[in-house]
């Protein structure tokens, strides 16, 4: 066991050697006073490739069937805006 103190809270801790070895090694402040990761940050983040607008569509059985077949693996909303732009290039 490997006592560690924080110099932050002073927090005492015993530790297992492997524990210590990953998480605290290297570091004066135990993981409640270490800075969090994640959250928002300015320009982080997938970048937006258009406005989102949820619709609901109605259409046969057989049809979604179909969409179904030909979408293969890509999600419906990527195979439906792939037609859709497609649609709106041609219309040019």
């Amino acid at each position: 066991m490997i006592r560690f103190i924080c110099k932050n809270c002073g927090k005492v801790l015993d530790l297992e050697d492997k524990i210590y070895q990953k998480a605290y090694k290297d570091h004066e402040l135990c993981l409640d006073c270490r800075p969090g990761r994640g959250g928002f940050r300015e320009g982080a983040g997938r970048p937006a490739i258009g406005m989102t607008k949820k619709v609901s569509i109605t259409l046969p059985k057989e049809i979604w069937g179909k969409i179904e077949k030909e979408k293969g693996k890509s999600s419906m909303s990527a195979f439906l805006r792939d037609i859709l732009v497609d649609w709106e290039e041609k219309r040019q």
